[in-house]
């Protein structure tokens, strides 16, 4: 009988095999810049605090944190995802997030949640130990350019690729608000093939930003 594969194991594979580029294309890197002035704009003036970023990868959103003032920690079940982010002067721990026990002002991600099949499980671990923010980029496979540019990717990178399911951002937005979490803020990366997400505990009180 199969089994599922191990994350753990997965997403090793991957960071390992980046190379020397830290992970990232031309196409890559051009990416990252868009997402690092969405990330700046979402964040706006929201409370500087501890935060949390659930699969840290290579650290290339959390320098973006950490610049803009937040208490970082990264967390990745790849030990050589974290090995690059602290070479980057980042804090990076090897755990997964069931393992979390601390709760932060802003929990993160990067393009997570759509390489789980079944994604509200974690969903709900990242509100559990969230006070006040959680803030998603997620593929947005509704638009045009979110739907040609994954084929494209599946075509000249297809190996170096991690599965990835065809989830809309309004999934995403209704396993939050049936959890408790409001929707605050969506902002389009990169023509729109991702978006920013950023959601607020109800009971938290306040507004959360521009």
């Amino acid at each position: 009988m199969a089994t599922e594969p191990d994350p753990a194991e997965i997403w090793e594979k991957r960071w390992a095999s980046a190379g020397r580029g830290l992970g990232l294309t031309w196409l890559g890197r051009r990416m990252q810049r868009a997402k690092a002035r969405a990330l700046r704009l979402v964040l706006g003036d929201l409370e500087r605090g501890a935060m949390i970023e659930i699969g840290c990868g290579m650290g290339h959103t959390g320098l973006v944190f950490r610049d803009a003032g937040f208490d970082y920690l990264g967390i990745d079940v790849s030990p050589t995802a974290v090995a690059i982010s602290r070479s980057r002067g980042l804090r990076a721990e090897r755990m997964g997030i069931e393992d979390v026990r601390d709760a932060f002002s802003l929990v993160a991600s990067d393009g997570l949640l759509e390489h789980v099949l079944h994604f509200e499980p974690l969903a709900r671990e990242m509100m559990r130990i969230s006070r006040r923010y959680v803030l998603l980029i997620q593929p947005n496979h509704g638009s045009l350019p979110g739907k040609v540019l994954p084929f494209l990717s599946e075509i000249f990178r297809g190996r170096a690729n991690v599965l990835e399911y065809n989830y809309r951002i309004e999934d995403f937005v209704r396993a939050f608000e049936r959890n408790g979490f409001a929707f605050r803020r969506s902002v389009p990366v990169f023509a729109d093939v991702f978006r920013a997400l950023l959601f607020e505990r109800r009971d938290a009180g306040g507004g959360a930003g521009p």
